[in-house]
């Protein structure tokens, strides 16, 4: 059998200059997913309730009437003004809980996106390998048209056995259904990333990989995690939490204090004076402080437990992505390194192959085309992966 020679165009086919990008689509989604947007206005909602209840309790204001013998008490009136307040410190530690908590949902909402954007990216990548698989197809569709014609005329001369060119058009009727279910995947992809979209149509979409994507080195992916890998961010979040949540407790326990104005008339004389009053601090918050510690201390080794959760399915998707993106760098040169000698079917047709020995090299080329896609889209799957986990 001749060397391997046989070319199928795939990664230049004609893409218009002005179509929209990889980048371009992303940004399309951060402003049109329907999740984001939700997830946006929640946020302000939080962010308006993490500025309230920060300051002292409203004053307090009653009023009595009572009714009596004329000729002995008379009337009662009484008239109250009570003004709640707590130490200062108590409303500070309150505003500094709610503005951390505020900034985890932030996080969290941040996360979201990046899921997001992640899903999107897998989604398109996933559409450039069926775009190149559907050009693979459709070449071997045409090569399958060709050749049961070519059957077809030797099977009418006399020289093709019936099975040979059965097996011929079996082998046609299975091109053509990969080619099919192929661009039905196609349009299952087109129409996840247009509900990713906010349902909106996504025209001249350019498909190709981005060429820019670098392997990082591991050390330096390692070293910036604890400051940008989300997880990692949020359980050093709940230790602040916990933290400020300790001096919000202590200060809960201290009394609240009344001060206020009241004014009493009984027996047709008027009484005025000041009102003063405190709790105290027995039962209610007794073990609040002790919670509050022993929340801090197990948020601590839960973020030690993350932090190396993080680190080693770190490494282990950086090894993972390296290996593949060897193995895709060592087949993307052979076949970029191969030379045209000529066509299988031409080679078939002029009698200088056997049917069997272009089915064999037919088969070959495919399967080798095939592997080299599935690759090259489980290389940028697990960049992606990465870059995600990484927020790179």
């Amino acid at each position: 059998m001749r060397k391997l020679t046989y070319i199928i165009i795939l990664l230049a086919f004609a893409i218009p200059s002005n179509g929209q990008t990889l980048d371009s689509l992303l940004k399309s989604i951060e402003r049109n997913n329907p999740v984001l947007v939700t997830q946006q206005k929640w946020l302000e909602a939080e962010e308006a309730n993490s500025k309230t209840g920060n300051y002292i309790d409203n004053p307090e204001i009653t009023y009595n009437y009572l009714w009596g013998n004329q000729d002995a008490l008379g009337d009662q009136k009484e008239f109250e003004i009570v003004q709640p307040f707590r130490l200062p410190g108590y409303y500070t530690s309150r505003s500094d809980v709610k503005q951390i908590q505020y900034e985890k949902k932030a996080l969290s909402v941040e996360k979201i996106k990046q899921e997001v954007i992640h899903t999107a990216r897998i989604a398109y990548f996933t559409l450039v390998w069926l775009s190149k698989k559907e050009q693979i197809l459709k070449i071997r569709l045409e090569e399958s048209e060709k050749l049961v014609l070519l059957i077809q005329e030797g099977f009418e001369r006399g020289e093709i056995s019936k099975p040979a060119f059965d097996k011929v058009r079996i082998y046609h009727i299975r091109v053509h259904n990969d080619w099919q279910k192929c661009n039905n995947e196609i349009e299952a992809q087109s129409n996840l990333l247009r509900q990713l979209n906010g349902g909106i149509h996504i025209s001249d979409l350019i498909y190709e990989y981005p060429i820019n994507w670098i392997m990082p080195e591991l050390d330096s992916l390692l070293s910036r995690l604890p400051d940008r890998n989300y997880d990692i961010r949020l359980a050093r979040f709940n230790i602040a939490e916990s933290d400020k949540k300790i001096k919000a407790e202590k200060m809960n326990s201290f009394p609240i204090f009344e001060a206020g104005f009241k004014s009493e008339t009984i027996f047709n004389e008027k009484l005025q004076g000041i009102h003063a009053g405190t709790t105290i601090p027995l039962w209610e918050n007794k073990n609040q402080v002790k919670t509050a510690k022993l929340v801090h201390e197990w948020s601590k080794a839960s973020y030690l437990q993350v932090e190396s959760e993080i680190r080693t399915e770190v490494i282990s998707l950086y090894n993972n992505t390296k290996i593949t993106y060897s193995i895709y760098q060592q087949m993307k040169d052979i076949i970029e390194s191969e030379q045209v000698s000529g066509s299988a079917y031409e080679l078939l047709k002029s009698g200088q192959i056997s049917f069997t020995e272009y089915f064999v090299e037919m088969q070959f080329i495919f399967d080798s085309r095939y592997n080299f896609l599935e690759t090259e889209k489980e290389y940028f799957h697990l960049m992606s992966e990465l870059l995600f986990k990484a927020n790179s």
